[in-house]
């Protein structure tokens, strides 16, 4: 029994570890096959844009993008078939870019996963980096002319695939960014706290309006109510009065009383 159990909590911590080791192995893969730049005062918004247009350009439909705060993941999927096989591969991009001390430092990872096998990505040529670097210096207005895919004839379809790619077309300079550096940035307007501003207006409509209309009208009613309530009073002392002459009247007149009367004359 215990050697069993020794033997399942060795296979488990064996398997956390190689997970854990393949994982470290992937990601220094991933920095060292990556490019990076730095671009001072330029924002990385705009430097996302430019590279939002770039895929667009290019592909068309056949790039999904995914927009995060500080990377954008661009992803194709392509299958191809043969005689006897078929193969899919998907090309993926990973832009990141962190903006610190007024520059935007910029990573490029491209690797395409064969079979869906993603323990083993191959990755892109690092040419690619630079195609795609220099075109978003072309929208960013750094450079003249826009790269095309025929100046380097060692770049793999990534980019530059004719069948897949059918919407290739070239920017012209209308077409390059502008407000694209930190230093025109427009500073963020300062959030204003609604819970004082709230308290403010109705701390000012009760101030304003409750001690003039709501004290004239509680003095209004109260007047009426007080000539009201005098007025029943001496409708009721009026009653009570009448009531208490009939009723001497009515004892007058009676015979029995005006006997009562003689026999105490008598």
């Amino acid at each position: 029994m215990y050697k069993y159990l020794l033997v399942f909590v060795l296979v488990f911590f064996t398997g956390c570890f190689s997970s854990k080791n393949l994982s470290n192995n992937i990601e220094k893969l991933d920095d060292k096959n990556s490019t990076k730049r730095v671009y001072k005062d330029i924002s990385k918004d705009a430097i996302f844009e430019a590279a939002k247009k770039i895929f667009i350009l290019t592909g068309g439909n056949e790039f999904r993008i995914d927009s995060y705060r500080d990377s954008l993941i661009v992803s194709k999927t392509k299958l191809s078939y043969y005689p006897f096989y078929s193969h899919v591969s998907e090309d993926k991009w990973q832009i990141s870019i962190e903006e610190k001390e007024n520059s935007s430092y910029v990573k490029i990872l491209a690797k395409r996963v064969n079979n869906f096998d993603e323990k083993n990505p191959s990755y892109l040529s690092s040419s690619l980096h630079e195609l795609l670097f220099e075109r978003i210096e072309f929208y960013l207005g750094l450079k003249d002319s826009w790269s095309s895919c025929l100046v380097d004839f060692s770049l793999d379809d990534a980019l530059c695939d004719v069948i897949d790619l059918k919407t290739y077309a070239t920017p012209t300079k209308e077409d390059v960014l502008k407000d694209i550096y930190i230093s025109q940035r427009k500073p963020s307007k300062k959030l204003i706290d609604t819970k004082d501003i709230l308290s403010e207006d109705i701390s000012f409509s009760v101030d304003e309006q409750s001690e003039d209309i709501l004290s004239q009208k509680d003095d209004i009613d109260a007047d009426s109510e007080t000539r009201e309530f005098d007025a029943e009073i001496l409708e009721l002392d009026k009653k009570i009065n009448n009531n208490l002459d009939k009723t001497l009247d009515k004892i007058e007149d009676s015979p029995e009383d005006k006997e009562e009367a003689n026999e105490s004359i008598n």
